[in-house]
């Protein structure tokens, strides 16, 4: 029996499977992400799923595309962070997206609805348009109910934008507050936020004026000094809460911060400085 596929609603179906795919990385991994970025690389993803109208592709070549589409996506998805966080965003993309085929796979097996299709790896539903907006709102409370019995949601306040001011430049970024980070400057002890370097490069006041104090680090992978200095102002819009501060050091970091820009001192958000 032949079964017809309307391409509206294979593009409308994988772009809403994909899209809540991502959501449901970004919320598992706790990422910072863009809806829109989001949506685009969901979008992408939809494309892909016109492979359904190829012939029958061998299952160690389906593998690979598979795997090369989805690490495409998840670039497409989220901001890239090093090969490591790469590969663990692909493997949790990887995982869910497995999850999902079985689900369909035992659905189709015990129900065998109407007008599913699994071919190529691509799922198709010849469903309308109404059942698909009830269906994403059902899946959306579901991801937020899985978030919050695994405790991988993260708390609203823990990602902040920042605005760092000195000599007359500004500089703009995210940070996460990090409860590891408890770094303090020796002399004055004030809290220390730590930023990646080239996003605060121009702000840095020259070693020679002397406005630059050295912060010792210790983490599981060795010890250290940062270079920090005193900003003439720090802003960070944490959810609902701005915060004013002005008696704190910003550090620079070399390294990667994993997928942050910035790791806030959580001392910072207990108190605002005068």
């Amino acid at each position: 029996m032949r079964q017809t596929v309307y391409i509206d609603v294979l593009i409308a179906v994988n772009l809403f499977i994909n899209y809540f795919l991502l959501l449901g990385v970004a919320g598992f991994l706790s990422l910072r992400f863009r809806r829109l970025r989001l949506f685009l690389a969901s979008l992408l993803g939809a494309s892909y799923s016109l492979s359904i109208l190829l012939p029958e592709i061998s299952m160690p070549v389906s593998f690979l595309v598979k795997l090369a589409m989805a690490a495409t996506i998840v670039l497409a998805a989220y901001p890239f962070n090093g090969l490591k966080q790469f590969f663990r965003e692909l493997a949790a993309f990887y995982v869910m997206s497995f999850s999902f085929a079985g689900l369909m796979l035992a659905l189709w097996y015990f129900i065998a609805p109407q007008g599913l299709i699994i071919k190529n790896s691509v799922v198709y539903f010849n469903i309308s348009p109404l059942f698909l907006i009830v269906l994403t709102v059902v899946c959306y409370f579901v991801i937020r109910l899985i978030n919050r019995v695994t405790g991988r949601q993260a708390p609203e306040g823990s990602f902040c934008t920042v605005k760092v001011e000195y000599n007359g430049k500004s500089a703009y970024f995210f940070g996460k507050v990090d409860t590891g980070n408890s770094l303090t400057e020796p002399f004055s002890n004030y809290p220390v936020m730590v930023v990646r370097r080239e996003l605060i490069q121009s702000l840095i006041p020259p070693e020679e004026s002397g406005k630059i104090r050295l912060v010792p680090f210790h983490t599981v992978s060795g010890e250290g000094l940062l270079p920090a200095f005193r900003p003439d102002s720090l802003t960070l819009v944490c959810g609902k809460h701005t915060y004013s501060i002005r008696n704190v050091y910003i550090a620079a970091s070399k390294t990667r911060l994993g997928e942050f820009d910035a790791l806030i001192n959580p001392d910072l958000l207990q108190k605002t400085s005068a």
